[in-house]
């Protein structure tokens, strides 16, 4: 190719680009769809994902590793201890003894072929720790290095073998030696002072004399049990006088607080002495009396012994002598206990299915912690709940109780052979519940319980306390992991087995017949699941199936999984004996299996070893779960650990609720007591260094320091009392002992006072909900009963007189009532139901029908229209809020059609007219039908006559129509019917409406009934209406998903506040305190009562001097301003929160108040003009006539009111200074404390300052005075309404049966006119007369307005039925309209009888607690 034709091409390429590219941007520009349309052209993959369904995979056998697929495999070497607060480090103990050889070993290696177990036990006296270990292992070498420097055949080889002796034998000797030095030291100093012939003893039993003498002296001081004694008797004197003084002014401020909310006196006595019976004396004036009469007794028991009492403070070293002497005992006896608990270790280790190892060890904290060596004591403190969770299995010694003194004496007397030892204090497993074992009472033996795998118990005689769950060994604590493992198990082949009866027997029974040789230590045990589970779980062992035996919950699945699989593979192999016993015991298996395989698909020897051995894990699961979960439960018992359930289902053994943890360690004791807080390290889940000398509240602070930085639990702050608040700067979050965490007496006796005043108020609103709820469901039936019927004969006679009384009736008028209404409606609706059955056979004869006949059709159509099952609500739903209904439509006078009345025929209809006011029914003047036609002539008028007997339309009534057609009632011809009638309807007018009719009864109990109605009655049951029960919720784990940050000046979290009015009892008494308090941070204990508003609760507070002094000034002024309302303009708050149709706008758009019934009844002032309006005659509602409050209740609830008002702020800046409620924001179950809050130093931020008071409960508030009496007020137009949905369906009916009964009537007149002008043209003669002319278009006109007032009657039944349902659908949202919007939600919430909880406050506030 030339240059120039290159250069060419050149040139035309890039003017084909520039003109492509031009032409691409103006196509991209005018029409981008297309563009678009193009890209996806070309971008879009050609590869569509396919989803399927993972459960109908699994069905149909894609799954082929049994749920290995399911879990993640894990590293061999990974271990659960990562997770663990300490890591892999520290978790086995330093120090331990080998079970085998009897020596102490320094640092054992714990591994796969080396297990260890650990001794829980109550300390008694001295035991033998490990300084004496050593010492004594220095003397048995000083001895025998002696006794090889003798160079004499008749040297000490007793000593010279000491040195060959185990640690236990040289410690064992070392303890006889002792003893019988001290032994010979008190005979010296007894003969060297000349002591016998005084004392009566010889040199033989001088000893045992003295032992005793000093156990009698010790039972003074101490008392029989060693918690006695004469110090301890006067300590709970003082303590018994101080209990009652501070009841005494307890009660005094309750008083004081009751009578300000105007509680009766009578009432102020239930509260205060809230015993059962009115002569048992109160509670404090029994611990008074009681520890009078132990400090008598321990004065008697002194004098008897002064004389010993007197010799051993004469002869102190004797004293001393003999103290050695017991302490020598006490550490032979604990000799006996390390003895006794290396035997029955071995026999638990060997007798049960525990790996055989190489190594077995056996860990006590009192020989094996070196306490000389802080750094090595303090690792031991911290680490030692996770050694008890590595452990084996945890051996309990139910011992006898500690520090008794004459234990020394028997121990004395059983070493001298004197007397046989003592018998065991516990026979059997079953009896340890009634014995109470002094274990389950100690601070640190509740981690031992709680960490520990398994746990085996001895008695007193170290006799093994066997049940047969025991035979599980580990498989014990693996159940819980095995079941969740078994459970991914969905698509194993075999799983048909498991539903056949019997098949784990034949399962089991596959191991005798393999011809396979094995020894079960218990063979025989009492139950038959645990002898086949030790079955099962010897093939596992032969199958060679080794689970891991620190798994938890989080890696249960994984590990196991791993296990099965290992076990599976190894079976299976290729190179694998055929012939060994593993493999000839899952061939058996397999055999047994085949039968069973559920799929058509073909699995690999290895796969079918894996579902294997989970079905027969699944079977043992199945066996031993119950008998688990049942001894579980009952260790839960004994062991004094109620409320912990992830602990009894075996999944959890650390990391609980703090709150419950330390609600679990309140009443246990310690010797030391920082090891009340030491102890729950292992349970919550950290470790820190201990550090004896800082004392309990400082240890406790930094241990919910460290549970606050691991886990966000805010159960931490859940706590009470104002005796425990922390001193510590910047933990007034925290307490300073854990019994803040549960219930003292004096807040469980302030808790029972505040629920009995809860009780006390709410009484009456209960009793009206009760009354609201049986009327309601009474209406409700009714309501029910006359919507569901279509004939004209429904009964409404007596539903409408109950009506007229229910409708305005107050709730202790009726209260008496309700049930004997309720059995009279019922009794009408079962009444109608059997006159309805009798007419529908009645109407099917046909010998009684008569098909030609207009009016039996008729009445065949109604009954044809009626619905012979009835089937009541029971409840509506009235929560949809609407806009309030239009009020009745205005009646109208119906237009009258026909020729002119005459006098004599308009005098009677005037006559009726003036007899009755009403103006027919909803307000429709009813058109007269006389004169209907052609003027009548004698006949027809004797035919019209007659007709009046036959015709309910001829009725004088109905002829009038001035009024509604009457409804039939349920009354019959008979007599008896009538008289019951009359009974009933006299019974109903007998009921006041209100306490200002005359000859009213307000008896609670059931008025007598007429004889008659009485008998009818009889045998109706009573409607029941269930109260409405609100369980207060509980919630397990209280974690924060909000940062907590632990700082050394405080905690900085994210808190709700609510803003209270708080009232001070005895304020002056109060500045008082503050004016002579010594330094600003002295504590100053009192009461205040807490308001939200809506409701209030008393609680005793204590708090620092500076914080008391500004909140005495603070409730000063809001109790002037908000409580009292002084200096306010009321009139412009109270019309500020007017909601609903009580606004209205005008032209320019601006919202014109509208006054409603709450706003007039909060007008009230609190003033003297209030004293005159009390005569007045109480105001009326002017839409449903009920009395309104008077002016007492309307000055309460304008406090109420500006008090709502007050608690609502929304600027947390005006609030800064005040005492607040706060807690924890967005945790469920967090709780609410009083807390002083205040601004910080850059005005943004907030400081806060716990202030300890006792439990602040809600649940059981007392709600506001002004806010039950309008509730009232409330409940009685909710009543109101609900009898209006009734009336508006009642009329809805009459005028549907009007309307039936005036086409009917223009039947009958259509055809009796048609009769009447046959006879008189006779046959085929027509009338053409100007009076007949006339007559016809009158009867036409008058047939017209029939016409017309039957369809204005079809619309009005309409109407009714329209508003009724509107009414109905709308009820409680109508009532509330009533109310102001802030006082709307605290009605609903005593309607549906819910607590009063805070719920107008400020949430997620940043606040740094100090």
């Amino acid at each position: 190719m030339s240059k120039a034709t290159a250069e060419y091409l050149t040139a035309r390429a890039a003017d084909l680009t520039t003109k492509s590219t031009a032409a691409f941007e103006i196509g991209i520009s005018k029409n981008p769809d297309k563009v678009r349309a193009m890209l996806n052209l070309w971008f879009a993959t050609e590869f569509k994902p396919t989803f399927y369904n993972e459960r109908d995979r699994y069905a149909q056998g894609s799954s082929t590793t049994s749920g290995l697929d399911d879990v993640g495999l894990l590293d061999p070497s990974y271990s659960s201890a990562i997770g663990e607060p300490g890591g892999q480090e520290g978790r086995y103990p330093v120090r331990m003894i080998d079970l085998d050889t009897k020596r102490l070993v320094d640092y054992p290696d714990i591994g796969p072929q080396s297990q260890y177990c650990i001794l829980s036990h109550s300390w008694k006296g001295r035991e033998v720790n490990y300084k004496y270990v050593v010492d004594a292992k220095s003397k048995a070498f000083n001895r025998a290095l002696a006794a090889a420097e003798v160079d004499k055949p008749s040297g000490d080889r007793t000593a010279a073998n000491g040195a060959k002796l185990n640690d236990i034998d040289t410690i064992k000797h070392q303890c006889l030696l002792d003893i019988v030095e001290q032994e010979e030291q008190i005979k010296t100093l007894v003969q060297e002072n000349e002591l016998l012939s005084e004392l009566g003893l010889n040199v033989s039993n001088v000893v045992e004399g003295l032992l005793s003498r000093r156990v009698d002296v010790q039972i003074v001081e101490k008392g029989h049990d060693g918690r006695g004694g004469l110090q301890k008797a006067k300590n709970r004197v003082a303590t018994a006088l101080a209990a009652r003084d501070y009841e005494a002014l307890e009660d005094e401020v309750f008083k004081q607080f009751l009578g300000d909310i105007g509680l009766e006196e009578k009432k102020v006595d239930k509260v205060i002495n809230n015993e059962t019976a009115i002569d048992k004396p109160k509670q404090s004036a029994v611990d008074i009396a009681d520890a009078e009469r132990v400090l008598a007794e321990e004065k008697r028991k002194q004098s008897k012994e002064a004389e010993k009492i007197q010799f051993f403070e004469r002869h102190g070293h004797i004293r001393e002598a003999v103290e050695e002497l017991i302490g020598c005992l006490q550490r032979s006896k604990s000799m006996v206990k390390i003895e006794q608990a290396i035997e029955r270790s071995k026999a638990i280790f060997d007798k049960n299915p525990f790996p055989r190892t190489e190594k077995r060890y056996l860990w006590i904290d009192s020989c094996c912690i070196n306490r000389g060596d802080d750094g090595e004591y303090a690792k031991s403190i911290s680490a030692m709940g996770e050694w008890y969770k590595n452990a084996e299995f945890c051996l309990v010694h139910l011992d006898t109780k500690r520090d008794v003194p004459k234990d020394s004496l028997e121990d004395w007397q059983v070493l001298k052979t004197a007397i046989p030892p003592p018998q065991p204090n516990i026979t059997s497993y079953a009896d340890i519940i009634t014995h109470k074992p002094e274990w389950s009472t100690r601070a640190w033996t509740l981690q031992e319980l709680v960490m520990s795998r398994t746990t085996f118990y001895v008695n007193s005689s170290w006799e093994l306390l066997s049940r047969p769950v025991e035979y599980l060994g580990p498989w014990y604590y693996l159940f819980p992991f095995v079941s969740l493992y078994t459970g991914i198990d969905t698509n194993n082949p075999f799983t048909s087995v498991l539903e056949e009866r019997g098949s784990t027997a034949s399962l089991v029974e596959v191991l005798d017949r393999s011809d396979i040789q094995y020894h079960l230590e218990n063979d025989n045990p009492s139950n038959d699941a645990i002898s086949m589970a030790q079955k099962l779980i010897t093939m596992f062992e032969i199958m060679d199936l080794r689970i891991p035996r620190d798994i938890d919950t989080e890696t249960a699945r994984s590990r196991i999984a791993q296990s099965v699989y290992i076990a599976a593979s190894s079976l299976t192999a290729s190179g694998q004996d055929v012939t060994s016993d593993g493999r000839r015991l899952l061939d058996n298996i397999l055999e047994v299996l085949r039968p069973h395989m559920s799929s058509s698909r073909v699995y690999s020897l290895a796969e079918r070893a894996r579902y294997a051995i989970n079905i027969l894990l699944q079977c043992l699961v199945d066996l031993i779960e119950n008998p688990v979960l049942e001894d579980r439960s009952y260790i839960a018992a004994f062991g004094n650990v109620p409320n912990l359930e992830p602990w009894r289902k075996g999944l959890e053994r650390s990391r609980f609720s703090t709150h419950k943890t330390m609600s679990l360690v309140c009443g246990r004791d310690a010797t030391v007591m920082t090891d009340r807080a030491y102890c729950l390290m292992g349970m919550l889940g950290v470790r820190f260094p201990t550090f004896l000398a800082e004392g309990l509240t400082k240890a406790l602070s930094r241990l919910l320091d460290e549970v606050v930085i691991a886990s966000n639990d805010v159960s931490v702050f859940n706590w009470s009392g104002k005796q425990y608040g922390s001193p510590i700067r910047g933990r007034s979050l925290y307490p300073s002992s854990p019994e803040a965490y549960k219930f003292g007496k004096d807040e469980e006796r302030k808790k029972q006072k505040d629920k009995k005043l809860s009780e006390l108020l709410q009484i009456e609103r209960y009793e009206v909900m009760s009354d609201f709820l049986a009327i309601s469901g009474i209406l409700v039936d009714a309501i029910t009963f006359v919507k569901n019927r279509k004939q004209k004969n429904v009964p409404l006679v007596w539903v409408k007189e109950i009506l007229r009384i229910i409708k305005r009736v107050e709730f202790e008028r009726i209260r008496p009532h309700i049930t004997n209404i309720g059995k009279i409606l019922k009794y009408a609706e079962t009444a109608f139901e059997s006159k309805l059955v009798a007419g529908s056979q009645a109407s099917n004869s046909p010998s009684t029908s008569n098909p030609g006949t207009p009016g039996a059709s008729a009445e065949e159509t109604a009954s044809k229209q009626s619905d012979a099952s009835f089937s009541p609500l029971v409840s509506f739903s009235p929560s949809i809020k609407a806009p309030s209904l239009p009020k009745d439509v205005s009646s109208f006078k119906a237009p009258k059609f026909g020729r002119k009345k005459t006098e004599v025929e308009t005098a009677p209809s005037k006559a009726l007219s003036q007899q009755s006011s009403s103006r027919g029914i909803g307000g429709f003047k009813t058109p007269s039908l006389k004169g209907f036609g052609r003027k009548e002539s004698e006949a027809s008028q004797s035919s019209s006559s007659s007709a009046k007997v036959e015709t309910p339309i001829n009725s004088p009534e109905i002829a009038g129509l001035s009024s509604p057609p009457t409804t039939p009632s349920l009354a019959t011809p008979d007599s008896t019917n009538n008289s019951l009638g009359s009974e009933v309807l006299s019974y109903i007018k007998s009921i006041k409406i209100t306490t200002g009719d005359k000859g009213g009864n307000t008896a609670t109990s059931e008025p007598d009934l007429p004889p008659e109605l009485r008998k009818v009655l009889a045998e109706i049951p009573a409607r029941e209406f269930a109260k409405p029960h609100v369980k207060s919720e509980e919630i397990d784990t209280m974690i924060s998903p909000n940062p907590i940050l632990v700082k050394n000046s405080g905690i900085e979290g994210l808190f709700d506040i609510q803003r209270v009015v708080v009232s001070l009892a005895q304020p002056e008494t109060l500045r008082r305190q503050v004016r002579n308090a010594v330094g600003q941070h002295q504590k100053i204990t009192g009461w205040c009562i807490i308001s939200t508003g809506f409701a209030r609760v008393m609680v005793s507070f204590s708090c620092p001097k500076n914080i008391l002094k500004k909140e005495l000034d603070i409730v000063q002024t809001v109790e002037s301003k908000v409580l009292k309302g002084k200096n306010q303009d009321e009139s412009s708050d109270e019309n500020e929160d007017a909601g609903g149709d009580d606004a209205t706008k005008d032209s320019q758009g601006g919202a014109l108040t509208v006054e409603s019934t709450w706003h007039r009844t909060i007008k009230a002032r609190s003033d003297a003009a209030e004293t005159e309006k009390k005569a007045e005659p109480k105001k009326k509602d002017e839409d449903t006539g009920i009395e309104e409050p008077g002016p007492e209740v309307k000055a309460e609830g304008a406090r109420v009111s500006r008090m709502i008002k007050f608690v609502q702020e929304s600027d947390l800046t005006q609030i800064a200074g005040e005492w607040v409620l706060a807690r924890f924001s967005g945790v469920p179950g967090a709780k609410w404390f009083l807390c002083y809050l205040e601004l910080g130093g850059s005005g943004r931020d907030f400081y806060g300052h716990r202030i300890a008071t006792e439990e602040i409960d809600f649940h059981n508030a007392s709600p506001e005075m002004g806010l039950i009496k309008y509730w009232e007020y409330y409940m009685m137009q909710k009543k109101y309404r609900l009898c209006s949905i009734l009336q508006k369906l009642m009329e809805s009916k009459e005028w549907s049966n009007f309307k039936m009964e005036m086409g009917q009537n223009i039947i009958r007149k259509v055809a009796k006119e048609a009769g009447v002008a046959e006879q008189e043209d006779g046959p085929g003669e027509d009338s053409d007369d100007e009076d007949g002319d006339k007559a016809l278009s009158d009867t036409l006109k008058d047939l017209g307005g029939m016409a017309l007032t039957m369809a204005t009657a079809g619309l009005k039944q309409q109407f009714y039925e329209y508003r009724a349902e509107r009414l109905q659908r709308n009820l409680t949202a109508d009532v509330l309209k009533k109310f102001p919007t802030h006082m709307q939600t605290a009605m609903e919430s005593l309607d549906d009888n819910k607590d009063l909880m805070p719920s107008m406050f400020h949430s997620a506030k940043k606040i740094h607690m100090f």
